[in-house]
């Protein structure tokens, strides 16, 4: 009983690795993407520079 329990756990996680697998890829790339964009933040303070419009963050129109 015991080994077809973890027989079906095991079968459970390898069914379902490949969607983990994307799903924590996504996660991880969306944090580089956040401290990415909080490196450049630093950088134009430190450099005094403020944003322009231009630069901002774009709108979406529609």
């Amino acid at each position: 009983m015991e080994t077809t329990s973890l027989g079906v756990a095991v079968y459970l996680v390898l069914l379902f690795a490949p969607g983990l697998t994307s799903v924590l890829e996504s996660i991880a790339y969306r944090f580089r993407a956040a401290g990415k964009a909080e490196l450049v933040r630093a950088e134009r303070e430190r450099d005094g520079r403020k944003l322009s419009a231009r630069e901002g963050r774009q709108e979406r129109h529609g």
